[in-house]
Order: C-alpha cells, then sequence, then structure tokens
C-alpha cells in the first residue's frame, strides 16, 4: 500500500524528528510504501530560522544596561559579536546534525511543497494520506490554521495518526474550519484526551486516543539508530526546552548530589549554566544515545518523558500549568502520576507493570494502523 504522511518533520526539534520518523519506520515494517511529504511552508522558514538577537543580546552580559555610556558602545559590540559567532556556530553544529538525519532516515518525497496551492497542483496520489502525529492541529501555531495539515488535497482514503490539537478549546471560526476539513477523513485519531473532547464538539464521535508514534517502536529498535559519541559515564540528563525551570534545576543538583553523578544537558536555546556538560551541537540519533546511557532525567519535554519511559530510565517531569493533557495522559496512561512535578527523589518505578501498561497502549495504536 502507498503512504503519505504530512507532518512538522523539519523544525529542529527532537521529537518532531522522532515522531515522524517512528510512524514511517512502522508503517514500512508493515511493508508499506511510505513516504513523509516535503511540507515547508513560508510561515515555517520564517519561525524556525536561527535569530541570534532574540536570545544573546539581552544576556550578553552587564553590559547591556550601559551599553551606550561613552566608552561601554565599542566594549558592548565586540563582546556581543563575539557572543553572536559563538551561538551561531553552536546552533548551526546542531542544525547540521538534524540536516543530516533528515536526509539519511527521513524518505521524503522529490519535491517540496511550500504552501496548498503547491499541493494541491502536484496531484498527489496515495492509497491512504495520514496527518500527523504531533500539535500539527494546534491553532496558537499557523500550522493548525493550514488546510495542508488537514490534507485538503490529494487523492486517496485520509486519516490521522495522534493527532494533537494542543488545546483544549477552539474558536468558532477553527471549529467551523476544522469540521469542514475533517470530515473528508475515513479514520481519526488524535493523542490526547482534551483531543477526543475536541472531535466531539466537531461532531465527530467516533475519534480513538493512541500513543505518540515513538511508543510504536520497541526500545531495542531505537537503540539501533542512537548514535555511539557519548562514553559509558552516568549522568543526570537535563532537557529544558524553553525558559529555565528552577525545580528542573533545583531537582537534578540533589539527583547529583545524592548519586555522585555529573549533570548533562542537551541545550537548544537556553544557557544551562549549572551543568557539567552542555551539548549544542546534538542531532536526534545523539538525542536517543543520551536516554539510553543516562542515569536519571529531569525534563519539561512530552517526547523526553517518552523516551525515559521507552527505556525505562528513572525520571521527573516538570511543568508549570498542571492542566497541561500531552504529559499529564502519558503519565496517567503509564500509571505514572507521581512523576509530576514530584519533591520526592527516592521513589521507586516498577517498571514491569508500567511496561504493560505501555504495551497495551502500543496495541491500540498497533490495533488503528492495521485497520487503515
Amino acid at each position: 500500500m502507498k503512504i503519505k504522511t504530512i507532518t512538522c518533520h523539519d523544525v529542529y526539534n527532537y521529537g518532531a524528528s522522532l515522531q515522524a520518523y517512528a510512524l514511517q519506520q512502522y508503517l514500512t515494517e508493515l511493508g508499506h510504501d511510505v513516504q513523509i511529504i516535503d511540507y515547508f511552508p513560508d510561515y515555517m522558514d520564517v519561525n524556525y530560522r536561527i535569530r541570534w538577537k532574540k536570545y544573546v543580546i539581552p544576556e550578553v552580559s552587564s553590559l547591556y544596561k550601559i551599553r551606550y555610556i561613552p566608552g561601554i558602545k565599542s566594549l558592548y559590540r565586540i563582546k556581543m559579536s563575539i557572543q553572536k559567532m559563538k551561538f551561531i556556530w553552536e546552533k548551526s553544529g546542531r542544525k547540521k546534525a538534524f540536516d543530516r538525519f533528515k536526509m539519511q532516515y527521513l524518505r521524503l518525497t522529490p519535491e517540496r511543497y511550500r504552501n496548498i496551492e503547491d499541493l494541491r497542483g502536484a496531484r498527489l496520489s496515495a492509497d491512504v494520506f495520514i496527518a500527523g502525529s504531533d500539535q500539527i492541529w494546534n491553532p496558537l501555531f499557523n500550522n493548525g490554521r493550514d488546510p495542508s495539515f488537514f490534507l485538503q488535497f490529494g487523492e486517496g482514503h485520509k486519516i490521522s495518526y495522534a493527532a494533537s490539537f494542543g488545546v483544549s478549546s477552539l474558536s468558532s471560526t477553527d471549529r467551523e474550519n476544522m469540521q469542514r476539513w475533517l470530515s473528508s477523513f475515513s479514520k481519526i485519531s488524535v493523542r490526547e484526551k482534551t483531543g477526543l473532547k475536541l472531535l466531539e464538539g466537531l461532531g465527530i464521535k467516533d475519534g480513538v486516543q493512541v500513543p505518540d508514534p515513538v511508543f510504536l517502536l520497541t526500545k531495542e529498535y531505537w537503540s539501533r539508530l542512537a548514535s555511539s559519541k557519548i562514553g559509558n559515564e552516568k549522568f543526570v540528563l537535563v532537557y529544558n526546552l524553553g525558559p529555565l525551570m528552577q525545580s528542573i534545576k533545583e531537582c537534578a543538583q540533589q539527583l547529583a548530589h545524592n548519586h555522585g553523578l555529573k549533570i548533562v544537558a542537551v541545550e537548544e536555546l537556553a544557557n544551562i549554566s549549572y551543568a557539567d556538560m552542555r551539548i549544542t551541537d546534538a542531532g536526534p540519533c545523539e538525542f536517543i544515545e543520551l536516554f539510553a546511557k543516562a542515569s536519571y532525567v529531569v525534563t519539561n519535554s512530552f517526547h523526553a518523558t517518552s523516551f525515559s519511559i521507552l527505556f525505562n530510565i528513572p525520571f521527573f517531569s516538570y511543568i508549570k500549568n498542571a492542566t497541561s493533557s500531552r504529559i499529564t495522559d502519558l503519565l496517567s496512561f503509564c500509571g505514572l502520576e507521581t512523576r509530576l512535578n514530584s519533591k520526592d527523589l527516592n521513589a521507586c518505578i516498577d517498571w514491569c507493570e508500567v511496561n504493560t501498561k505501555v504495551a497495551a497502549f502500543k496495541e491500540i495504536g498497533i490495533r488503528f494502523l492495521d485497520s487503515i
């Protein structure tokens, strides 16, 4: 069967790249001919290019507040130039690692498409088109209002797999558009419980909740993808998305102190100065290796939490909004609610029980995909 998927596969985000790979590989292992539609609209080009000023200038040094004082201005410019070069060097290494992963592991369509008109003009055909996974339907981002991610093009059956709305409510305009666009789907699955409720509000009563695609592949399968650049010394892995969270810092430092471990941090934009080792150029393969070798994980990321569970690594997830459904839903399914915003760093995890629940959840996703 010829299958084409569409997702946010090229946004230099570990979860986005790895979930796209996971769905591709699972379907390929079933014997299907799978391609990821290389869709990269202009708004993504703007949102994901390196914008060093946003992250570097406010943190250059104490010179920032007095940069216009005579005699300070030249010194400030020199230091800012050094920081700019350092930032671009570090981020370009990370970008190159993601680009290598894309070229080596993602099977993309030969053509890149920039908008819905390009997709419609291409007259793409497949036995099945799949939208997903991840937050492709989040209306807070441009992609959540883009008909391309609702498969408003091409000839073939249309379904979604583990698509996420990323919100708990929709505006009247978004409801109207999504209801119209989703009417062409023969089967719909979403990643979160909130997604099921939103579907019901759109008049869709037969939606299915399924796990993120990364759970479709085994720990052993992921281990084959891992790089071998890191030594065997054990460590506390920190992956802090967005602004630095004090709770993540305190947890990581306490774990490191209690167990005599170093702190290794994967950096995207924030400067995690408390880490013993800061990794700025990791691609998806290096990201997987870190989870395969970590002793503990401390994070606020959905996919970092997911890989901690897959690799049976003790972890602690912290979120500011306790109603955020992405991580809370996942932990609830796995019986791991106590790992969220926890202060008990000595609590143990019954991995046999967790793995049994993960296997049952995975089976729901397998049955859904086997029925297409």
